[in-house]
């Protein structure tokens, strides 16, 4: 999201809803008896994670400076450093397998761009850069054989930019305008965790934004782009820092979506809500205060995380905090064990 210039570039570095149980079938009567703990690892390098892609047996992780991670089951981090890209912002990941990884830096104009290594992190190389000066890449993701993918990009004069891969990344196109909705004077998304834009299992594709009065979801259900629809979520967004910033899909159709205020981590209000599958009205989440810029749900299992620390749910039960430290992003390998990004180069392990 470029926030109003000098706020939303700001960004890069540094009305009330009957809230409802997150139980899909019915409302949790109690808490859960333990959603297990954080183990944070020890810095490798000095950069904002903000990218991160669950391989077998391991997991590469992305941010500022031009840093990448290599991570393995254990504690061991291997840095990775792209020659030429020490002064990128790696905000979006995709790692095809351990060995094959498509990295997104987020910037304005040609600050975003595509880079791609096929060697495990040896070798290099750009393969593409944006070059409208007044576009700026939020995220970068695929779909499971790794063919088809996206990339989301704040509004320009065409609207919001969509480019659409079908041969795992080699060639964009612009998706064709006119297929998304316009977007409302000072909407955007947020480039905080990879996170604003989701694909569906059944190849549903959605993204959230912010700056709007509410956070806002675009959704695309029939799996083939046709149409999207726009719809309202209980978050607030009355400022360039407030919003929808991080969406998921559950495996049921379901599509989560979290937020707040990034400029003020504390804030009370509605940071959690939810569609269920085929639904039409996002139901704000009953789930402990402050501001959360990445969600992943695996099976009954949600983890969401952000500056104000962790939350999880399991089998339908009340969201309890597991930490406070911040994190930017988190994906779950399973229903019991996740990866988390953070500030500084934080890396956490979550043990359900």
């Amino acid at each position: 999201m470029i926030l109003s210039d000098l706020t939303r570039r700001a960004a890069l570095t540094g009305s009330a809803a009957a809230l409802v149980a997150p139980a899909l079938t019915s409302p949790a009567k109690a808490a859960v008896r333990t959603a297990g703990h954080i183990e944070m690892l020890e810095p490798g390098a000095v950069s904002q994670l903000r990218g991160l892609s669950i391989v077998r047996h391991g997991y590469w992780a992305s941010g500022s400076n031009g840093v990448l991670y290599h991570g393995g089951r254990g504690r061991s981090l291997t840095v990775v450093r792209p020659g030429g890209a020490e002064g990128l912002d790696f905000r979006g990941l995709h790692a095809f397998d351990r060995d094959h990884v498509l990295a997104m830096s987020a910037g304005p104009g040609t600050a975003s761009q595509l880079w791609r290594t096929r060697d495990g992190g040896r070798i290099w190389a750009a393969e593409m850069t944006n070059s409208d000066p007044a576009g700026f890449w939020d995220a970068l993701v695929f779909t499971p054989d790794g063919r088809t993918g996206y990339i989301l990009g704040d509004p320009t004069d065409e609207g919001f930019t969509l480019l659409i891969t079908r041969d795992g990344g080699v060639n964009w196109a612009r998706a064709p305008r006119g297929l998304i909705p316009a977007p409302a004077a000072g909407e955007a998304a947020f480039a905080a965790s990879n996170g604003c834009l989701a694909i569906g299992p059944k190849g549903q594709l959605a993204f959230c934004t912010g700056g709007a009065g509410w956070g806002r979801v675009f959704l695309s259900r029939d799996g083939h782009l046709r149409r999207f629809q726009v719809f309202e979520t209980p978050i607030p967004a009355k400022g360039p820092t407030q919003g929808a910033f991080a969406l998921t899909f559950g495996p049921r159709g379901e599509l989560w979506v979290c937020g707040g205020d990034y400029k003020v981590p504390s804030a009370r209000g509605v940071n959690l809500a939810w569609l269920p599958p085929g639904g039409d009205q996002f139901q704000a989440v009953d789930a402990p205060p402050g501001f959360l810029s990445s969600i992943a749900t695996t099976g009954a299992t949600v983890l969401a995380t952000g500056l104000s620390g962790t939350l999880a749910s399991r089998n339908g039960g009340q969201f309890e905090r597991l930490t406070a430290q911040p994190y930017n992003v988190v994906r779950l390998v399973d229903r019991k064990t996740g990866v988390l990004g953070g500030p500084g180069g934080t890396v956490g392990l979550w043990h359900g």
